[in-house]
Order: structure tokens, then sequence, then C-alpha cells
């Protein structure tokens, strides 16, 4: 799957709560990057994905505003940094962006 069709299939709620680490929250929020000519307008597309996604398994308790604040920005901050990367390429220059516990340091 592309990563803009795993970008769809969570809009649609179709990814179960276990399918979703880490990394393809990043997958995701590149595609939003990359749509979305602000960072703040993807942050808020990104924001009301998670949201509904979350709702939709039952854990919708679990969405945490401030946290996909950071990742949206701390993604747009790598991606301004490496314009002609994809994302592959990104984590590989840039491995801490696969440690969710980055935004507990930061």
């Amino acid at each position: 799957m592309t990563d803009v069709e795993l970008t769809r299939a969570l809009e649609r709620c179709e990814i179960p709560n276990e399918g979703f680490p880490h990394a393809f929250h990043l997958r995701v929020a590149w595609v939003y990057l990359s749509e979305h000519e602000t960072v703040e307008a993807a942050t808020e597309q990104m924001a009301a994905t998670l949201r509904r996604f979350s709702a939709s398994v039952g854990k919708a308790e679990k969405y945490d505003h401030p946290i996909t604040v950071f990742w949206m920005r701390t993604l747009a901050v790598a991606r301004a940094a490496h314009p002609d990367k994809t994302l592959d390429e990104v984590l590989r220059v840039e491995p801490q962006l696969l440690d969710k516990q980055l935004y507990q340091v930061g």
C-alpha cells in the first residue's frame, strides 16, 4: 500500500488500531504536509483524521493534540531541511524520527 493509500484508508477508518504504528503516523503526516499549503492546515487535517480514527477503534481518549502538533512541526522541519528527499530517505538520515519517545525527550 502506498502512503497515499494508507492515508485514505485511515481517513475511512479501515486500519485496525494495532495496525497503525508510529511509522505509519509519520507516513500519513508526510502525505498531509505534501497535500496542504501550510503546516497548520496539514496539522488540522491530521488532527481531524486521528480523532476520527481513535474514536472508531474505541480509543478516543488516546488522541493527544500537543503530540500531534509536535510531530507535524518536527516532520515539517525535516521536510524543509531535505526538500528533495522522500520520507524514506529522510528517515535514513534522521532515524530519530522513528523514535516515538522523542516527544517526551524534547
